[in-house]
């Protein structure tokens, strides 16, 4: 049995080799062939022993060709009459935010893409776009290299590991072309309301109830059978002993003395929040006003994707700021780094000993609840005396919405108001325990360490069906059969 995994980006690398999805692949027989960004070629040792399970590391092609003219237009129009048709409200709040800057010839394009989404905006005209952008995508790139790797691998299906990374899409379209089956994870409880319509793929593996249930309202093409709940690997790490660190091995790896208490604030990326360093710089300054919060350190974790030189020049004179970078020994280039497993392990760690975590609509709001940590979100719309070019939109975005309805976080609108939050974080941190084991319950599905586990089983039973299928039948049809997977 053999699986092609493609490996776009860094969130491949944590949830399919430090997750223990390859490990459990191949501890089960499977040949799994990595197709990685970057480059097939592992120079240092280290390298190729985190890629040690594998039965072969590819790199991942990028077709020669062009982008033709028109394609991100029709692009955007797709975007548009895709999330009016469901009508989606995140698409508006992205929309204002992203062209909040925009020039009159911008404008004017915009309102095209707007009036032309309007129209196309029925099951009908998404359809025919999809066809459009598909077959624009195609006749613009030359997939003989792609098919050709492909071929010679002879995998019995194709995992997508970053649904939104471009950098999968030739394989996607090679797929099709020599048809193997596509398994596709989604990434993130975001992707399915942030962006643009899915790619028509064969199964999907999803975190839990709420993301099958929305999946499967988008697309009702699908059937129930080509959805699978396995919770994300990327969560694993909080229920895993080897990733939790003890207090003292944490605050020294933070720079920290060990008797130290700290808040744990969770950076946003610059696009969508700008001005995040002086909020940072303001919040650290505050911190000393209340006796109880005084004598408290702020470990400043950087967005994996982020620049950290946006930040010192605005927390330079704070001594009471620390940054802790995403991964310690790597660097991100185009969204890919190889991380480490004790990168994981800071994060987590970090997390466990913190007195709260403070963000602006974050994932870490989730990580932070999975291991029982008060958690408090800035919404500083109406406060006069911050920075002002930050997304607090995002609140009102499908996958953020459900968090603050559910009470397992706490939203701040004031300087006072935050300060106030962060006391009663500090000093009972019990508040809000069983809200919050309940908005991880509904938005990340089974979080017990194990989500690698199913995943693996997942794919297992799908590359075995789709090689049980006679020669005659398109192996497509071997992913729409029910895939249990038991917890």
């Amino acid at each position: 049995m053999r699986v092609v995994i493609l490996l776009p980006m860094v969130w491949s690398v944590r949830n399919v080799v430090h997750g223990g999805v390859l490990h459990a692949l191949a501890r089960a027989g499977v040949e799994a062939h990595l197709i990685v960004w970057g480059g097939g070629r592992l120079r240092a040792p280290a390298e190729r022993d985190l890629f040690a399970d594998a039965a072969g590391v590819h790199p991942l092609i990028e077709p020669p060709g062009h982008t033709p003219r028109g394609k991100a237009f029709v692009d955007a129009v797709l975007t548009s009459a895709f999330q009016r048709r469901h009508r989606i409200c995140s698409y508006g709040i992205y929309r204002h935010w992203f062209t909040r800057h925009d020039g009159p010839a911008a404008r004017g394009r915009s309102a095209m893409v707007e009036s032309l989404g309007w129209l196309a905006a029925s099951s009908i005209g998404v359809n025919a776009m999809e066809r459009v952008a598909t077959r624009i995508a195609r006749r613009s790139r030359d997939l003989g290299p792609v098919i050709e790797q492909l071929r010679a691998i002879e995998p019995d299906l194709i995992w997508s590991t970053v649904n939104v990374s471009s950098r999968e899409q030739p394989y996607r379209l090679a797929a099709r072309a020599l048809g193997i089956p596509v398994v596709t994870s989604i990434l993130s409880f975001d992707n399915l309301t942030s962006r643009g319509p899915l790619p028509r793929d064969d199964h999907y593996l999803v975190w839990g109830v709420r993301m099958k249930t929305q999946l499967l309202r988008f697309y009702p093409q699908l059937v129930p059978q080509q959805v699978t709940i396995t919770g994300t690997p990327q969560f694993d790490f909080h229920r895993r002993r080897e990733f939790l660190w003890a207090r003292q091995r944490t605050l020294r790896a933070l720079g920290l003395d060990w008797r130290r208490r700290y808040l744990l604030y969770g950076a946003s990326h610059a696009s969508l929040t700008p001005e995040e360093p002086e909020l940072v710089a303001q919040l650290a300054a505050r911190l000393g006003e209340r006796p109880a919060l005084a004598d408290h350190a702020l470990i400043l974790r950087l967005h994996p994707l982020d620049e950290p030189a946006r930040w010192r020049a605005a927390l330079r004179d704070s001594d009471r700021v620390h940054l802790s970078a995403p991964f310690a020994s790597a660097t991100i280039a185009d969204g890919w780094a190889l991380p480490t497993r004790e990168d994981y392990a800071r994060l987590t760690s970090s997390l466990a000993h913190a007195d709260a975590c403070l963000n602006v609509a974050s994932t870490m709001s989730l990580d932070a609840a999975i291991l029982d940590r008060p958690v408090v979100c800035i919404d500083f719309t109406r406060e006069s005396d911050s920075p002002r070019d930050m997304l607090y939109a995002e609140y009102a975005a499908e996958h953020y919405a459900p968090l603050v309805a559910s009470g397992g976080l706490r939203v701040a609108h004031s300087w006072r108001e935050l300060l106030d939050l962060i006391e009663l974080a500090v000093s009972h941190p019990e508040r809000d325990r069983e809200h919050r084991a309940r908005m991880v319950d509904a938005e990340c599905g089974p979080v017990d360490g194990c989500a690698a586990q199913r995943v693996s089983r997942a794919l297992i039973l799908l590359a075995r069906d789709a090689r049980r299928e006679e020669p005659a039948v398109h192996p497509r049809a071997a992913t729409a059969r029910s895939v249990e997977v038991r917890r």
